[in-house]
């Protein structure tokens, strides 16, 4: 055990940015996850991983046939936060009255997993990117990616930060919002601006399962509990983290793949508040 202990620690140029990025992918994820899991939305989340991915494969398409001469990351990555965050304000604040939102939602997800299907089939050398996009690769994340994620965590924790009584009035009183005159679209906006730059940032370095994981589990631990929303956020970010960073560790240790190690850590956090729902309902 000493001897992977050191192995360990002596690898720690290879293992340092993709543990960064996973901690902090968890806390962001799962702070957000608190808003998609009680405004009954888990499964924009999915859509939105589509709509990401098809960025990514138009943005890969653009760079091949223009026959650019080095593949850019970053231009990349700001195309699928630029299709995830258009996705995002379009599945969250600007739902049509007249489909139930569940059907907006899967037509979204149908529609992407198509385009994505038809893409990819006409990328030639850059399919190794999409691989990235779609499952992840949290044992090797660049400098590059690290920032970028960093600092989409930022960008989203001063906007929560700054509007943290709007976004939560809107999304879990709309209609006392709106009798008070505030716009509960341009909020909505807001917060689903902020669920669209996370998730291609994540889903980039993590892959999509993991992302979905994040933006549901450690958030329905945190609720389980039974605390006050303020705490609950707070507990959705610390299970994140330990989820991702434990996660990542087992799988280190352990040789089994990253991102499902750290779906099944993040699920273990569902335990407590389970006995103790079973324990007060006896």
């Amino acid at each position: 055990m000493s001897a992977a202990i050191d192995g360990f620690l002596s690898a720690q140029e290879i293992w340092r940015a993709p543990l960064i990025a996973s901690l902090i992918s968890g806390a962001l994820l799962g702070f957000l996850g608190v808003y998609v899991v009680l405004r009954r939305t888990v499964f924009v989340s999915a859509a939105l991983t589509q709509i990401s991915t098809l960025g990514l494969v138009f943005g890969l398409f653009l760079e091949e046939h223009l026959h650019a001469e080095a593949e850019h990351a970053h231009h990349q990555l700001g195309m699928a936060i630029g299709f995830a965050v258009v996705g995002a304000v379009a599945l969250g604040a600007l739902r049509t009255r007249r489909l139930p939102a569940e059907a907006v939602v899967g037509a979204a997800w149908v529609i992407g997993s198509g385009l994505v299907v038809l893409g990819a089939s006409r990328l030639v050398h850059a399919a190794h990117d999409l691989g990235g996009m779609v499952f992840g690769n949290a044992v090797a994340v660049p400098d590059e990616e690290l920032w970028i994620i960093a600092g989409v965590a930022l960008l989203c924790a001063a906007v929560h930060l700054a509007f943290h009584k709007e976004l939560t009035f809107v999304s879990f009183d709309p209609e006392t919002a709106t009798a008070q005159g505030m716009r509960t679209w341009l909020w909505d906006a807001l917060l689903w601006v902020t669920v669209g730059l996370a998730i291609p940032a994540a889903a980039r370095a993590l892959g999509a399962l993991p992302v979905f994981a994040f933006l549901t589990l450690p958030a329905s631990a945190a609720l389980l509990l039974r605390v006050r929303l303020s705490r609950a956020f707070a507990l959705a970010a610390v299970f994140g983290v330990l989820a991702s960073g434990a996660g990542y560790l087992a799988s280190w240790f352990g040789e089994t793949p990253t991102g499902a190690t750290m779906v099944a850590v993040a699920a273990l956090f569902l335990l407590p508040g389970a006995v103790l729902r079973r324990v007060q309902a006896s």
